[in-house]
């Protein structure tokens, strides 16, 4: 009995360490950046950043794709879209300011 309160202790202490370090690293991006997988397995990535550039918004696209591809793929590396006329990552903007990407994770 004692063992099992000890390893659930663990587990729930070890559980608060991860989401603390996810949020610190979440705190240190300059906008926010969610991911929605699809069946196909395209990742579309929204970065809400107004009036924000590419490479401003860059690492806010990348760190959502990151984590998915490490979380669901066991690797970090990821394959953008890209623009054939600029070589960089494909991107639009929205109406409100908000960058819309797409990724898959690399095989």
């Amino acid at each position: 009995m004692r063992a099992a309160l000890v390893l659930m202790l663990i587990g729930a202490v070890a559980t608060t360490a991860a989401c603390n370090r996810r949020q610190a690293a979440e705190a240190g991006l300059p906008y926010r950046g969610s991911v929605k997988a699809q069946n196909d397995g395209l990742l579309v990535v929204t970065v809400k950043a107004p009036g924000a550039t590419l490479d401003m918004a860059r690492e806010s696209a990348r760190y959502p794709v990151t984590l998915y591809c490490l979380t669901n793929r066991g690797s970090s590396a990821a394959d953008w879209e890209t623009d054939p006329a600029t070589g960089d990552w494909a991107h639009a903007v929205d109406a409100s300011g908000d960058m819309t990407l797409r990724a898959r994770c690399r095989a």
